[in-house]
């Protein structure tokens, strides 16, 4: 099986040196991207994964991020209390859960081909985003839901990444904003949280760092924001915050998102936490619906510009995947040859 995925990985890789010539301009300073699993991915042939793969070897990228490795569409109840938040979850974990853990799979495999690192992140249910809003204790109940159905699936999957060269960490998937959490009840939520799920997971596949993704919609000043990443690194002892600049669904501006970097950087200093900026490469449409497509390549160099000041671990794209290879259609595939071509 081996032998013939790397017979298959060699004839993509000529394949596709004939369609883009080497790289040029490429992605200077780029180390990874974030990897979005979903459904039809299933059915996906080898060509398909050849491709992508190749593109990314292409790009330079020797790191992916799995954002999760179970996606839970749903909606939580308007008029929900912890009571019955309560007894949803205790009703949820009796039912028995099957995951179906191809797509991960496949992007162990094809990382280990490449020698590439791959990080993985866990369970993440939609409504996450609106139990923000909801009370403390009906967060915390959330969360207790996520941390145990992460151990779950990566009980399933701890065979695999404990055996595999390419597994290099853990991601938490709830994305953290900078408004929800700045109080200490909800900061406390949070730290517990994290130290928590990573106790959880290091019993499963031990000494593997955890990373996490933090956002700004503007809301808390640099400085304030600098701070709580700080506090947050010293009380849980994570090891990497990924910072993305909000450029792409115009949170930020490519003249904002270094302001904010800069603050991270000089709170961040002497701490055993890194802070890895991360560049949106796609463009919010309009409608009530999440719809986006491929930045220009201007406005791409211009954020990287602005960014790997802050990045000496190099910046992660998000995401190459949709926007930036042939699998992402016409206008991704376009923008992957101007990058490859630009001198």
């Amino acid at each position: 099986m081996i032998r013939r995925l790397y017979l298959i990985l060699g004839a993509c890789v000529l394949a596709l040196s004939l369609v883009f010539p080497s790289s040029g301009f490429a992605m200077q300073g780029v180390s990874g991207t974030f990897f979005q699993p979903t459904n039809a991915m299933k059915s996906w042939d080898d060509t398909t994964w050849d491709t992508l793969f190749a593109t990314y070897q292409r790009l330079g990228i020797c790191e992916i991020i799995v954002q999760w490795v179970v996606f839970e569409e749903g909606e939580p109840d308007p008029e929900i209390t912890p009571e019955s938040a309560e007894a949803q979850d205790a009703a949820d974990t009796k039912q028995a859960v099957v995951h179906d853990l191809s797509v991960i799979e496949k992007v162990l495999s094809y990382a280990e081909c490449y020698g590439m690192h791959v990080t993985i992140g866990g369970f993440f249910i939609n409504s996450y985003w609106t139990r923000l809003n909801a009370e403390p204790e009906i967060l915390q109940v959330h969360l207790m839901r996520v941390r145990r159905e992460t151990v779950k699936v990566i009980e399933q999957l701890a065979p695999r990444l404990t055996c595999s060269p390419a597994f290099a960490g853990w991601y938490l998937s709830q994305e953290i904003d900078d408004r929800t959490w700045l109080g200490k009840q909800r900061s406390a939520i949070l730290c517990t949280f994290i130290k928590d799920m990573y106790r959880e997971l290091d019993a499963l596949v031990s000494n593997r760092p955890m990373s996490i993704s933090a956002f700004s919609n503007g809301w808390a000043s640099p400085q304030t924001l600098g701070e709580f990443w700080r506090t947050v690194a010293d009380e849980t002892g994570i090891v990497r915050v990924l910072f993305q600049d909000g450029v792409g669904v115009k949170k930020l501006t490519v003249a904002e998102a270094p302001i904010y970097l800069n603050a991270l950087q000089q709170e961040m200093a002497g701490a055993c936490c890194a802070i890895q900026p991360v560049v949106e490469i796609f463009t919010q449409l309009e409608g009530d619906v999440f719809k986006a497509e491929p930045a220009s390549l201007k406005r791409i160099k211009a954020q990287l510009r602005e960014e790997l000041p802050f990045a000496p671990n190099g910046v992660m794209l998000f995401s190459v995947a949709e926007y930036m290879s042939p699998i992402g259609g016409e206008k991704a595939e376009a923008l992957l040859h101007k990058v490859l071509t630009e001198r």
